[in-house]
């Protein structure tokens, strides 16, 4: 429980950033409804989406900054992430890093997780959830995915 806990710290450290980062890249200036329909300034769209978000700490960034994880099986038959993007539950993921103290993302993408479903793509390799052992996770490499699977990259 204390993982989780401080996985909760995280979560709610990074929550305006982060909702910073997804307004930037999925709310978008509609040209024709501002200039046809709207009434005064700007209109903006937001497409209704999903967003997994997972930032991870300092320590994994040399070397994983390339490849993202996912959790691929449990014991107790609950669904993991994988099943639920595969099912569509899910649009797009945020997947980052953070700095040594933990107060910046300092990499992140942005993925299409329907590009990644089309693309059939099989984890690189498939490890336990260290230390607590209570899943296995899967590894892709953003190298092995499509080109447009990366719709934003800092």
């Amino acid at each position: 429980m204390v993982m989780k806990s401080l996985d909760m710290q995280i979560e709610t450290k990074f929550s305006k950033i982060i909702k910073g980062i997804l307004g930037n890249q999925f709310i978008t200036k509609d040209i024709y409804a501002d200039e046809q329909e709207g009434t005064d300034f700007q209109t903006y769209t937001i497409h209704p989406l999903r967003v997994a978000v997972r930032l991870r700490r300092h320590s994994y960034y040399e070397k994983y900054k390339d490849e993202f994880t996912i959790r691929w099986s449990r014991p107790s038959g609950i669904k993991t992430e994988y099943q639920k993007i595969m099912e569509g539950l899910v649009n797009y993921i945020l997947y980052g890093f953070l700095d040594e103290d933990e107060s910046h993302i300092i990499s992140y993408f942005i993925g299409d997780l329907s590009i990644f479903r089309n693309s059939n793509i099989q984890p690189y390799k498939i490890k336990k959830n260290a230390p607590i052992n209570d899943s296995e996770l899967a590894i892709f490499r953003l190298d092995a995915l499509p080109n447009e699977f990366v719709i934003k990259r800092y």
